[in-house]
């Protein structure tokens, strides 16, 4: 079946999502400790609880909850890429992120 992907077309569509999600929370991929803060919050978010502040209606929460789950199709797409032979890279804004929350996976451990 991934002979039909194109993982690069739909990196770059996550990765454009994933740009205009940190618009909306105000977040500019350049600046790291903002990053490292959503990072943080990434890395304790589960998806069988409610996102904090979302029963309130808030805008921003739903925001960073579908960030949440761009961070997942993100990372899965990569890794069926890399199954698949293929290098797949994210825009700038991606990679900052990446960085972000691999950073915050080894302040984790």
């Amino acid at each position: 079946m991934a002979d039909f992907e194109d993982f690069g077309a739909t990196a770059a569509s996550i990765a454009l999502q994933i740009e205009r999600k940190l618009i909306a929370l105000g977040v500019d991929w350049h600046d790291e400790s903002a990053l490292k803060q959503l990072a943080a919050d990434a890395m304790q978010y589960d998806s069988s609880k409610t996102f904090p502040g979302l029963e309130n209606g808030g805008e921003t929460q739903l925001a960073r909850m579908e960030l949440c789950g761009l961070i997942g199709l993100m990372n899965a797409t990569i890794a069926e890429g890399a199954n698949d032979d293929q290098r797949i890279h994210g825009s700038d804004a991606w990679k900052a992120l990446a960085k972000a929350l691999w950073s915050e996976k080894g302040n984790a451990k």
